[in-house]
């Protein structure tokens, strides 16, 4: 199933509320348990199964700590509370970013009438991110040439070598990175101040108003009767 972006982003905001708003564990799980219908519903199953995985192995966690002491427990519970309710966000992120291109996203921004310069800053930086990873693997890759693995015990041993090896080289790429998008970005004419023409185009369907309602009217169902009892 292929969605309109805007509804993507939509669905975005609504599970990014319900998330933090569902706290308690059989509400969180049904929040999320919608949000992995809607992830399959998208083709994108690999994904959702290791997020289920990762999900039931917290559940099992949250389990087992009712027979540790009760300040072990109390921390252990803190921490899969925050885990359990960026999950569902953080799946639907990356079920996201699969299905959709920078391009149709920088499209749907300009047809929800944001503002210009938010839409620039936005394009640049999610075409940053990726190269800024690519030139990480690069990195690592030069630096196992010379025999220091980036890794926490490389780093006990020479912390002063991995400082030099990685975060120098990185910093300097980073900004080379900046100004070579900062050039392009001015070459594609993104300043233009005349309408932008884009090669997608957008088509909001009554079988994309239809499936967002019915997953944003779920998670709001499962909000709402967690504030009422």
């Amino acid at each position: 199933m292929r969605l309109d972006v805007r509804c993507k982003i939509f669905l975005f905001i609504i599970i990014s509320i319900t998330s933090f708003l569902a706290k308690d564990i059989h509400y969180g799980s049904a929040v999320f348990l919608i949000v992995c219908l809607f992830i399959f519903s998208l083709g994108q199953m690999k994904i959702a199964a290791k997020y289920i995985i990762a999900y039931l192995f917290v559940i099992a966690v949250i389990e087992l700590s009712a027979f540790l002491p009760a300040l072990l427990r109390s921390l252990i519970l803190m921490t899969t509370l925050c885990i359990r309710m960026f999950m569902p966000l953080i799946l639907y992120a990356k079920a996201f970013a699969a299905t959709t291109t920078v391009s149709e996203l920088i499209t749907g921004l300009y047809a929800m009438h944001l503002p210009r310069a938010l839409v620039i800053t936005f394009a640049v930086a999610m075409r940053f991110f990726p190269t800024v990873i690519e030139e990480i693997r690069n990195i690592k890759d030069a630096m196992r040439l010379r025999g220091l693995g980036f890794s926490f015990l490389s780093f006990l041993r020479h912390p002063a070598f991995l400082f030099d090896g990685f975060f120098t080289p990185l910093i300097m790429r980073s900004s080379t990175i900046s100004e070579e998008l900062s050039a392009a970005s001015i070459t594609r004419g993104l300043e233009n101040p005349n309408p932008r023409t884009a090669f997608n185009k957008l088509r909001l369907t009554f079988a994309d108003v239809a499936i967002t309602s019915i997953f944003a009217v779920a998670l709001c169902i499962v909000v709402g009767i967690r504030n009422c009892l």
